[in-house]
């Protein structure tokens, strides 16, 4: 399934790119609606880009029918991603730590500015393989992720202020 999420932001483009490759901005963000407190595990600064890997954990409830299949302590997974500054992008894609087998997620986000304040624009792939139920999985997976952005963003908002 293709994907393309929209997050209106209240911080300029230049404050939102310097956020996603700080551990500091990591480590605010705390326990968020289910997921647990981001993990930074490497930042690799190179020319014009930053190279950094962040581990996350579902906190949330799982139904019965996917906690059947589902074990919710091996829901962990690592986002690599490269930013480039120069292009106001970057490539990420998703490693789950278990099922690997199951999930595949890559795609780019991007800033876009927006007057003085950025939009952070994310288009990827998303594959969900589990018989039978795979849209079902795709779709929850996506709208966990607009609910991520969103309350991310609020966040940002708040660190931003005193950074």
């Amino acid at each position: 399934m293709h994907f393309s999420v929209t997050q209106p932001l209240e911080v300029s483009r230049k404050e939102a790119e310097r956020a996603m490759v700080d551990p500091d901005f990591y480590a605010s963000l705390g326990a968020m609606d289910n997921i647990g407190t981001p993990e930074v595990l490497s930042i690799k600064k190179e020319k014009g880009a930053v190279r950094l890997s962040v581990r996350y954990h579902f906190t949330g409830h799982l139904a019965r029918p996917a906690r059947a299949v589902l074990d919710p302590e091996k829901m962990t997974w690592v986002i690599e991603s490269v930013m480039q500054f120069d292009q106001h992008r970057a490539e990420f894609r998703m490693l789950p730590d278990h099922y690997a087998d199951r999930l595949e997620c890559s795609g780019e986000y991007r800033f876009e500015e927006d007057g003085r304040r950025a939009v952070q624009v994310i288009e990827g792939d998303l594959r969900a393989h589990v018989p039978i139920v795979a849209g079902a999985v795709e779709r929850a997976i996506l709208m966990g992720l607009r609910q991520h952005m969103t309350e991310q963003a609020k966040l940002l908002g708040k660190w931003a202020k005193t950074a």
